[in-house]
């Protein structure tokens, strides 16, 4: 059997590849066993949706519990929300297709459910024909009304939670309130990446979520840990990795979850038996060197103006003044308010991130490749 790599850059898959978050994972326990709404903050690819994974495992013996996670980034009405959270239900249930659909019908029959089934995972999938707001509205109603009856305790985990803020319905967020806070029988885990919208939406006091949920907010791992998290699986393989080596990869990953696993993942793949910092220096100029293609459509889909802030930023790694003379002459960007419309737009393309009171770039491989330009 082929050795796993333990260095994933897409799924969890178990404790043993999984670094840290101790702390972390104790607060979320400690929620759902309270019955706690929490909110997990942090930056993209830094590791929420790894966390809620890992979580969910530690409990997933528990009888008392029926745990629920389903991503919303790629829905775009309410609709769509109703499909997802109904299908991310279904795949709790019983494998037996017969057994799903009789489930299904009695939940949603009179939606006029659809129950199709992945060809390469076998995971059902559900699509509910909801021809009015009314029957949309129905239709949430009966799945909470469903999930309050439950024996077990049910925990719902909603990925990129900020995704209703674009929904085109108006009633939303009051309408799901209104359903998550009447069931007691039901804890919610909402995560995002979003942070400003995230916070809007819980801590303003007009909104209908206003101060109904605690927060997490993730930061990075503590690099000792990572070190020892990377060192003991080399270790394990029979590898050595220098101190030098280790030091390197946090320090040009900036840290950030995503990009340490990406390096450490080509690294492991690459059957290096004794790594140092040339070893590293070679994988990483061969993942900035692939995407190169990727990254040059950047000078042809940015003005010229953006392009040269993002170039600036990405020098600067962390700035924390944009409208700073001496910034703005360093890089010649023309004048302060140039500046402040490029920056609103890098920021709604998602390629700068506002942060601790500075800005950054949301991708480390595309900073360090704007730096070798």
């Amino acid at each position: 059997m082929k050795t796993l790599n333990p260095f994933p850059t897409i799924e969890y898959i178990s404790p043993e590849y999984f670094c840290d978050r101790e702390s972390e994972l104790k607060y979320i326990v400690e929620s759902i066993d309270n019955q706690r709404n929490i909110t997990i903050v942090s930056r993209r690819r830094l590791g929420k949706t790894a966390l809620i994974r890992h979580s969910f495992y530690q409990l997933r013996k528990r009888k008392d519990l029926s745990l629920h996670y389903f991503d919303i980034y790629a829905t775009r009405n309410l609709h769509d929300f109703i499909n997802v959270l109904s299908t991310a239900l279904v795949g709790y249930f019983e494998s037996k297709p017969e057994k799903v659909l009789s489930q299904i019908i009695k939940l949603l029959g009179q939606f006029r459910p659809k129950l199709s089934f992945d060809e390469l995972s076998g995971a059902p999938s559900v699509e509910l024909s909801l021809q009015s707001e009314a029957e949309t509205e129905q239709s949430l109603a009966a799945i909470f009304d469903y999930l309050s009856k439950q024996k077990q305790r049910v925990v719902i985990a909603i990925d990129e939670f900020q995704q209703i803020t674009n929904y085109p319905e108006k009633n939303v967020e009051a309408l799901l309130r209104t359903h998550i806070q009447g069931n007691n029988n039901v804890t919610m885990i909402y995560s995002g990446s979003n942070r400003h919208m995230l916070v809007s939406l819980f801590n303003e006091y007009a909104r209908p979520f206003y101060q109904s949920t605690g927060f997490l907010f993730l930061d990075k791992i503590n690099p000792g840990q990572y070190k020892e998290f990377i060192l003991k699986h080399f270790k394990k393989a029979g590898r050595e990795i220098s101190q030098n080596a280790l030091l390197l990869i946090l320090d040009w990953a900036q840290g950030h979850t995503y990009f340490v696993q990406e390096i450490c993942n080509r690294l492991y793949s690459s059957g290096f038996t004794n790594i140092d910092t040339a070893e590293v220096k070679q994988i990483t100029f061969r993942i900035l060197e692939e995407r190169t293609p990727l990254y040059q459509v950047y000078n042809n889909v940015l003005t010229v103006s953006q392009y040269a802030l993002l170039k600036a930023i990405a020098m600067e790694t962390l700035l924390e003044k944009p409208n700073a003379s001496s910034f703005i002459a360093k890089y010649k960007l023309g004048g302060a308010s140039s500046v402040n419309r490029s920056l609103v737009a890098l920021e709604a393309k998602d390629l700068v991130l506002f942060e601790n009171n500075s800005y950054s770039l949301t991708d480390i491989f595309l900073m360090r490749w704007l730096q070798r330009q």
